[in-house]
């Protein structure tokens, strides 16, 4: 009972309260349809009353009452049909939207550790494929098990109330067919494993290949990677015919037996009408009740199959529910912006760390810069401080506030990042800007649009602010992507920046439009920035060097030249750099 309990939970998607209503009014809907067939077996028996019993006369009366039965029953059945047809549809996808956004608060509160160990095309696959496919189920398959199972019974007890030998006919092939259900489950629930494994293979394939496209062409690659895409879904195909081939042929079998069932209905109620145990109306009656019984059940043996799969589909989406969340002990606000590292440690995998017992002050409203070699932890830091992973040892508070004390919405509301990777969603320039702050005014996006020196360039394309860009439409270029980046901080206006080589894809005459830019958007605020360009950091109030994940120095511009460690010798490094050229 505990099994059957988890498996509906599963497949309604946790509304098991709704589908019980969806199930309750199938019922109702399916007795009330049965009502023709109840009629048509009183208008058989009235037709055949004077042929069975001699002197008998046609009964012209009860023509007409069950003629004007069924006409009630006609209207009572639109009624019914109509809220049968509403519930299940707009029932069903109020709680299927229920269930999609109950999963995208859950992913919302996972790490980014998660995503990062989790591959693009298996995520969209659990996500769309998974869902679409439980979705048909529990809108359809649920409920018309479960009507078609208390129609049976319902029929079988009522043929066995009039003649038990009869009962036991109708019911005689269903047992014989139920093994071949399990085994055709069965199997198909085994080769789902493969399947979904080829599926989620051939997922990642397409977007890498669409995604890499411009790489692959330009060293030549193309037609190699298509080639392996083709492979795999060729493999796809062969798989899926494998699935079919695991669980048709047993399935067909079990239909075959049930098909069986309506000759052993006649053979058996041809013996018992000859020796006169059943009369000529019994026996039409259980013929028809045969046939309309057995067709059903039919149907239900192959939505038995269909389990198999949806099964599989379920379980997916439930183990994403019971990935560990980070946790939050509670929600508290503060109106202060320090932010604190005390004694943090930190790596992406076991026994790999990047950052080792880091203890660090951003005072509100200063800007500190993080500087230092490829791979010292620098990003690493920012992200922490979005609270993108949990720290493995140590804390960090912003205002005093542990990130484990406040949720994440609250944290986020507190930050503006700007990193060196731009995402830009399939929409509107204005819609991309208004990420930063939902519910902005047009004014106030072209406002954010000018300090950020992206206004001109927006209003040569063609369709201004209403242009659609994004990934896989976008024709910006990558400094015109971090200057609409730019601009969506500049609207949240939060009193936490985060700058990850903010300029890195500017060209010199941008540059020095976007420094201004972001020197009016860290006004009053605290300000964490990355930088490789020392040049770019050095009226900083504060410089932290960073090597191997520690903190090697920290100080003013002027106080680091004259240490003679890291930051010096970054500083000559780039000095002597900066005058590289192309040899011939």
């Amino acid at each position: 009972m505990r099994k059957l309990k988890k498996w509906f939970h599963l497949i309604t998607f946790g509304e098991e309260k709704q589908y019980l209503k969806f199930i309750g009014w199938m019922l109702l809907d399916s007795i009330v349809a049965s009502v023709p067939f109840t009629v048509l077996m009183m208008v058989i028996w009235v037709l055949l009353n004077p042929v069975m019993n001699v002197g008998a006369t046609y009964d012209s009366r009860m023509l007409w009452i069950l003629t004007a039965v069924l006409a009630v029953q006609t209207v009572i059945y639109i009624f019914i049909r109509r809220k049968t047809y509403m519930d299940i549809c707009v029932g069903h996808s109020e709680a299927l939207k229920s269930a999609r956004l109950r999963m995208g608060g859950h992913l919302k509160q996972l790490s980014m550790g998660f995503f990062s160990n989790h591959d693009a095309g298996k995520l969209s696959t659990i996500l769309v494929q998974d869902y679409d496919e439980v979705e048909q189920t529990s809108s359809m398959i649920v409920a018309n098990i479960s009507v078609i199972t208390i129609r049976l019974l319902l029929g079988i007890i009522m043929v066995m109330a009039f003649q038990w030998k009869m009962g036991l006919a109708m019911f005689a092939v269903i047992p014989l067919a139920v093994p071949f259900a399990v085994i055709s489950y069965r199997r198909v629930r085994k080769s789902g494993a493969e399947l979904i494994e080829t599926r989620e293979k051939t997922s990642s394939l397409i977007l890498e290949f669409v995604g890499g496209i411009n790489t692959l062409k330009a060293y030549n690659q193309a037609g190699d990677k298509f080639d392996k895409l083709k492979r795999t879904l060729a493999q796809f195909r062969d798989v899926s015919k494998m699935q079919e081939r695991a669980g048709g042929p047993v399935s067909m079998i079990g239909r075959g037996i049930l098909f069986m069932g309506i000759g052993v209905v006649m053979a058996v109620g041809a013996k018992l009408f000859v020796s006169g145990e059943i009369s000529a109306f019994f026996y039409i009656m259980c013929l028809l009740a045969a046939l309309v019984l057995y067709e059903p059940l039919i149907q239900m043996l192959v939505l038995i199959v269909t389990l198999g799969r949806t099964n599989r589909a379920a379980e997916r989406i439930n183990r994403l529910y019971e990935e560990t969340v980070l946790p939050v002990t509670a929600d508290k606000m503060t109106d202060y912006a320090t932010i604190e590292l005390k004694n943090v440690s930190f790596g992406y995998h076991e026994g790999e760390p990047v950052l080792s017992d880091i203890n660090l002050t951003f005072p509100q409203n200063t800007l500190t810069a993080l500087v230092g070699p490829s791979g010292s932890g620098k990003s690493t830091v920012t992200r922490l401080v979005a609270r993108f992973w949990d720290v493995s040892e140590g804390e960090i508070t912003v205002g005093g506030v542990g990130l484990n004390e406040m949720t994440q919405e609250t944290l986020l509301s507190k930050l503006s990042m700007v990193f060196q990777d731009v995402y830009l969603f399939h929409d509107t320039v204005e819609e991309n800007i208004r990420t930063g702050r939902a519910g902005a005014s047009h004014e106030e996006i072209v406002a954010a649009a000018k300090m950020a020196a992206c206004h001109d360039f927006i209003m040569q394309l063609p369709d201004g602010y209403n242009t659609v860009v994004g990934e896989g439409r976008s024709t910006l270029s990558g400094g015109e992507k971090q200057r609409i980046s730019i601009a969506r901080a500049i609207l949240k206006d939060a009193p936490i920046v985060l700058l990850d080589e903010a300029t890195a894809s500017l060209d010199p005459e941008n540059e020095v439009l976007i420094q201004k830019a972001i020197s009016s958007l860290v006004q009053n605020k605290t300000v964490i920035v990355i930088a490789h360009r020392l040049q770019s950091v050095k009226n900083a109030d504060n410089i932290v060097v960073l090597n191997h994940g520690r903190v090697e120095e920290q100080g003013t511009h002027e106080e680091l030249l004259q240490s003679d460690g890291l930051y010096q010798a970054l500083w000559t490094e780039q000095d002597k750099a900066a005058g590289w050229k192309i040899a011939k």
